[in-house]
């Protein structure tokens, strides 16, 4: 039901260029292509099945404004029960019958059959000498481009409480027509209305070392560097990215261009691509056996003992993003990353956890090196005093806990703001312009390295018949690592390990 694009072209470039004697040369090599590669269907087509006529929910739920008899929520708390779940629940819902199926239950999800096809651009420049014998460098440059990658664009969400307040200054409509009639494009039906496009991008820029030894005198090496600046909008269908209105949020917040819109909003580092990655591995023979440093002169079943084996393994370190919280919306200050030159206890549970305060977020001023009555601690120990959050709640707890008499005492650690309406009634809401300051905003957490080992040899039974021993060992130096921190407070804990612990695996293997 989707129209192909037969005329889809895709070019690849390429040029190799040898630099100085042939004895040794520098070869400069380079080239660029333009893919297109296949939809992800799942993504594509996953929500268009839940739409009208094919799908329709319906409930009897007197709670529900649209369906209580006085249309004003909460009715089951303010009547005396008819219905009895288990005893005369039984037809309460009946097929043959339908009613409950309320404003707003019916959603609209539709894409335009012509759709462009996905494609990507790559580009890549590479220098590679041999160094030494056996031994090369190679640095790259390489470049991505991708578009024309799916998004959803949602046309009738509205917006939330506070801006409907701020903006209105109406009380939240009730009634028949309460889940449609904020709505910004129908406002008696549909609540859902979303259109599947090809808006989304990304943008990678990657620098590439390589430095290889190739297998001689009883050794192999390699060993990557690459350093990447990735960047997307979109691409992962519904689970993320879906562009809304600008109704949404404040007038004139955000561009009333949807290309502005859309880069304003979700433009932002694709932190699945590591900024940075090392990775290695390596084979080497052990000097043991037959003609080797140690036991040259063996034979028969002592060679075959010692003789013959290798170790190999390979590693990485790669570095890892943690993103700003965008929960809170008090006063902000400069944020500052300690790493781990504070370690801390966290006893806000009752029992104190080793960790490290990685950077300035938001602990409450009355859990900083706190104790309780008895001079227990019951807060984070161990936080520095030149520590200050880099944002806190509206409402924050102050130091010395508060006082009950204080009228913002019930909504302490809380964004709890009143608006006036027109009818003259502060409205209690949670602060939310759908625009946090903080937004897309990343920073690099510590970063997490693990290594694999094997020893292995294979022994000739007869002509084509092999018997192969293995002993490998994941994570080998059994390290735990370190988790990234609680984007909240900036809390590392030393509870979990980050690495899987160490396995030691042994197998045989008969080949013929």
């Amino acid at each position: 039901m989707i129209y192909p694009n037969k005329l889809d072209f895709g070019p690849r470039l390429g040029f190799a260029l040898r630099l100085g004697s042939i004895g040794r040369p520098t070869v400069l090599r380079g080239g660029y292509s333009l893919f297109a590669f296949p939809e992800q269907i799942r993504a594509a087509t996953g929500d268009l099945r839940g739409i009208v006529p094919t799908m329709a929910s319906f409930e009897n739920n007197p709670n529900n404004p649209q369906q209580s008899p006085d249309g004003l929520p909460n009715f089951l708390l303010r009547s005396v029960p008819v219905m009895i779940a288990g005893k005369n629940t039984k037809d309460v819902l009946d097929l043959n019958s339908v009613t409950g199926i309320t404003r707003g239950t019916g959603q609209a999800i539709y894409m335009d059959p012509k759709q462009p096809t996905a494609r990507a651009q790559e580009w890549n420049l590479t220098l590679e000498r041999e160094i030494l014998d056996n031994t090369s460098l190679k640095v790259s440059y390489v470049g991505t481009n991708a578009f024309r990658l799916n998004q959803w664009y949602s046309h009738n969400d509205p917006a939330n409480d506070y801006i409907w307040f701020t903006t209105t200054g109406e009380p939240i409509p009730t009634g028949e027509f309460a889940n449609v009639i904020r709505r910004p494009f129908d406002k008696e039906i549909f609540s859902l209305v979303r259109e599947f496009q090809k808006s989304g991008w990304s943008n990678n820029s990657s620098f590439v070392a390589e430095v290889q030894h190739r297998f001689s005198r009883g050794y192999a090496f390699q060993v990557f560097y690459t350093m990447s600046n990735a960047l997307r909008a979109a691409g992962n269908g519904w689970s993320d990215d879906i562009l809304q209105t600008a109704s949404v949020f404040q007038p004139g917040a955000v561009p009333e261009d949807e290309q502005q819109r859309n880069r304003l909003l979700f433009y932002r580092r694709d932190t699945d691509i590591p900024k940075h990655r090392l990775n290695w591995n390596w084979i080497v023979d052990l000097p043991f056996g037959r003609g080797k440093a140690f036991g040259r002169n063996s034979k028969g079943f002592m060679n075959a003992l010692i003789g013959g084996w290798q170790i190999a393994g390979n590693g990485s370190l790669v570095s890892r993003y943690f993103q700003l919280p965008t929960g809170n919306w008090g006063p902000r200050s400069d944020i500052q990353i300690y790493g781990k030159q504070y370690p801390i206890q966290d006893c806000r549970s009752g029992v104190c956890y080793d960790g490290y305060l990685y950077y300035n977020g938001y602990i409450p001023a009355n859990r900083i090196n706190s104790v309780n009555a008895s001079g227990a601690p019951n807060g984070v120990m161990g936080v520095p005093e030149s520590y200050r959050p880099f944002q806190t709640p509206i409402n924050p707890t102050p130091k010395n806990g508060g006082s009950s008499s204080d009228p913002l005492f019930p909504f302490y650690e809380t964004n709890t703001v009143f608006v006036p309406l027109k009818n003259g009634i502060n409205q209690r809401v949670n602060y939310d312009t759908s625009l946090h300051p903080l937004r897309n905003q990343y920073f690099m957490g510590p970063s997490q390295w693990s290594m694999n080992s094997s020893a292995f040899k294979s022994i000739a039974l007869r002509e084509g018949m092999f018997l192969r021993f293995n002993i490998d060992f994941f994570n080998v130096f059994n390290m735990p690592g370190t988790a990234l921190p609680d984007a909240n407070t900036g809390i590392i804990t030393n509870q979990f390990s980050n690495n899987s612990p160490r396995v030691l695996q042994v197998t045989g293997r008969l080949s013929f």
